[in-house]
């Protein structure tokens, strides 16, 4: 598990997602949850350096100190079980509509199956803090794959650590779209029928390929 944490960060970075230490990575297996640690260069990481933490007790089990924003996976993890892994970014244009604080309109297909809708806007709360997590989980429970914590950056989930490494990349490239859409003068949402059709079609059939 931690050389996939190590495979996950350096697909980011690969995408162009995350940037020096902002951002972070889980995954969750039975009660062990395996997580970037705070602080260290992601060029520099090392299967070592990952955290693992106890997920009943929350205590830290090895590797260095937790992320920061550790208190964000394991509130995801204890109201969603199905989930086993959680991406935290700050990428672009995702998060400009944060600090705009306005949802990313569903213009495209890939984000109806993905994310599942329009991707909701967080309360804004300080980094790190329980307060952010659960306002984390209050929309995380639209049913959605992603989210904007306002002024912040994005959190993805899914039920395996390749899922929610596309969401978030799906969360970036539907952002830039609906910024470029916008400064066209508007473009034509999906309607909501159809992207809960699309989004069963998802989790019913296509998923089970990733």
């Amino acid at each position: 598990m931690k050389r996939e944490i190590i495979n996950g960060i350096t697909y980011l970075e690969k995408k162009g997602l995350i940037k020096g230490t902002w951002g972070n990575l889980s995954i969750r297996v039975d009660n062990k949850v395996y997580i970037t640690p705070s602080g260290v260069p992601y060029d520099i990481l090392k299967e070592e350096d990952i955290s693992t933490l106890d997920f009943e007790t929350e205590k830290h089990i090895d590797g260095l100190k937790p992320s920061s924003e550790k208190a964000l996976h394991l509130e995801i993890y204890k109201n969603f079980p199905e989930i086993k892994a959680v991406v935290h970014t700050h990428s672009l244009y995702a998060s400009i509509y944060s600090a705009l604080r306005k949802p990313v309109p569903c213009y495209i297909e890939d984000q109806a199956q993905i994310i599942g809708g329009d991707i909701p806007v967080a309360e804004y709360k300080l980094p790190g803090t329980l307060d952010l997590a659960l306002e984390a989980v209050k929309k995380f429970k639209l049913g959605v794959y992603g989210i904007l914590l306002a002024n912040h950056g994005i959190v993805s989930i899914g039920r395996n650590l390749k899922e929610a490494l596309i969401a978030a990349e799906i969360i970036e490239k539907s952002a830039n779209i609906a910024y470029n859409v916008e400064l066209m003068g508007g473009g034509h949402k999906l309607s909501e029928d159809d992207i809960k059709w699309m989004r069963n079609l998802y989790i019913a059939s296509y998923s089970k390929n990733i």
